[in-house]
């Protein structure tokens, strides 16, 4: 009988291992270990977490406030540790994608079979 823990486990192993993830985490360390493009990936975070809030209060971003969000948006876009991170994550989230799709088929198989019944 299958530990489907054990297996778990060994999928979050292979995960680790998997060149998609170490490239991802690399970019990572690059990111953060370069002082201006750390600084403005936490200000474009920053900023963009408080736009996210006053909208969702009910309040409208101000153009100043947007003006100020695409110019560290530009600046991130021209720095090459920021674009080596967003591939990186990119091409993590398609694997994690993919990976995602194999894990529920048993479940859309599942629903597809009983769930309009």
């Amino acid at each position: 009988m299958v530990n489907i823990y054990d297996k778990a486990n060994e999928f979050e192993r292979a995960l680790r291992e998997s060149d998609e993830y170490k490239a991802s985490l690399a970019a990572s360390e690059g990111l953060y270990s370069d002082e201006e493009a750390n600084e403005l990936y936490t200000q474009f975070v920053l900023k963009q977490k408080d736009l996210m809030e006053a909208a969702q209060s009910g309040n409208e971003p101000s153009e100043e406030d947007l003006t100020a969000l695409e110019e560290i948006q530009q600046k991130l876009m021209e720095n090459a540790k920021f674009l080596d991170f967003v591939q990186a994550q990119q091409k993590l989230q398609f694997l994690i994608e993919d990976l995602n799709k194999v894990m529920y088929k048993p479940l859309d198989e599942l629903f597809e079979k009983y769930g309009n019944k």
